[in-house]
């Protein structure tokens, strides 16, 4: 199939602070890049990396949802489809995402991404089934689930792959300093926010001196500025605040050792980001890309929800600074040589090239659609017709 019938419409429930937001920038541009047209559709109007993707010049299609009920919004992003007529479409999060497969015209190639366990595969999947051409997954482990849940469904693994930032320079050699940790993503539940300051505990019992800075934000924000105000107080800890995307990757670069203490991940892409800049993974070993980049040659598995197993590879890296070096360059020459953004969008190329094979040469997009009811939400009833006039008024009062 050539290359040059491809066109690739993204879509997604909303484009929040996060790594599926990081993933669609990511291979958006890796697709303009590869000369593949590419643009992204949100039910959402807020765009947490607007200035990465205008500067990307990527073609961005967002929705108010203050002002209008799903329903309409969905009107408006097919229209918006329609003027771009995509051969292929990647539902990316959310239902609201899925939904729209069930509206597109006979021969575009429909492919729904499962980035984790939180998104429930086993609900999903089956769902939207008979709307799926294919599931792709960003974690081996996730095409069992997905097979589990729907077994006739074709499921592909693709790896993430990130940009190499140009002009950007790995992290400095640290040969006698106390060591800087860094955790940068969602400070939420399944994230391992609450482990951070038993680690620390560990890490004060055997005078192991460090630097941690926690970067982003969440419900286990206040927890922490309350658990570790002592810290906070000395130095020991920083709670950063918001950053552009530039500036937080300067900010990686400071540090010497990435720390992901999560119970479930997809990417995650923070892994890879931390990786290229020369900084040692240690990780919780969970079923991710995890398993996948981090080995013996470049960096720490540990078990997950041991602080003190966490703390004892800090408290080596401290002890054994050679290593450190030796690990740091091993971990930047993994994800330059294996998953960068551009090995990820040929990934992708590949994919859509070979399936997409039915697609009608100028299909034909109806005008408008008519909404029907929900399938994947919890609160699908509220999607009946006879409700729309009431959810609209209410829309108008929010405001």
């Amino acid at each position: 199939m050539n290359k040059s019938i491809i066109r690739v419409a993204l879509v997604s429930g909303g484009l929040g602070f996060g790594g599926t937001t990081t993933f669609l920038l990511n291979l958006a541009s890796g697709l303009l890049k590869a000369d593949v047209p590419c643009e992204i559709y949100s039910f959402a109007q807020a765009n947490s990396f607007a200035a990465e993707f205008a500067a990307a010049g990527i073609t961005v299609h967002t929705c108010d949802e203050r002002r209008f009920i799903f329903e309409d919004r969905l009107i408006q992003t097919f229209a918006a489809l329609g003027n771009f007529k995509p051969t292929v479409a990647v539902a990316n999060i959310g239902c609201e995402a899925y939904e729209i497969l069930r509206y597109l015209p006979q021969g575009v190639l429909r492919v729904g991404m499962i980035h984790d366990r939180v998104m429930q595969p086993d609900r999903l999947i089956p769902a939207y089934r008979d709307v799926l051409d294919q599931v792709v997954v960003v974690a081996t482990y996730l095409v069992d689930d997905v097979r589990a849940a729907s077994p006739d469904v074709p499921c592909t693994y693709l790896a993430h792959g990130i940009p190499i930032p140009a002009g950007l320079a790995p992290r400095e050699p640290n040969l006698t300093e106390p060591l800087k940790l860094i955790y940068f993503g969602r400070l939420l539940e399944g994230k391992g926010s609450r482990l951070f300051p038993q680690i620390i505990d560990v890490l004060h019992q055997r005078r192991i001196p460090f630097r941690w800075t926690i970067h982003g934000r969440g419900e286990d924000g206040v927890y922490l500025h309350q658990r570790l105000a002592n810290e906070i107080a000395s130095g020991e800890v920083t709670m950063s605040t918001p950053l552009s995307r530039e500036q937080l990757l300067q900010l990686v670069r400071r540090h010497d050792i990435y720390m992901l203490a999560s119970d479930n991940e997809g990417g995650p892409l923070t892994l890879l980001e931390a990786m290229t800049l020369g900084l040692i993974p240690v990780c919780g070993d969970i079923p991710c890309l995890v398993q996948e980049v981090v080995s013996s040659e470049n960096g720490f598995r540990v078990p997950r929800n041991v602080p003190v197993a966490y703390a004892e590879i800090v408290a080596r890296l401290h002890q054994d600074r050679p290593l450190l070096e030796r690990l740091s360059a091993a971990a930047r020459q993994a994800i330059t040589t294996h998953f960068t953004v551009e090995a990820m969008a040929q990934r992708y190329v590949n994919f859509f090239t070979a399936n997409v094979r039915t697609v009608t040469p100028n299909p034909s997009w109806p005008k408008r659609i008519e909404p029907k009811v929900m399938r994947g939400a919890d609160s699908h009833w509220l999607s009946l017709p006879v409700l729309r006039p009431l959810r609209r008024l209410v829309k108008q009062f929010q405001r």
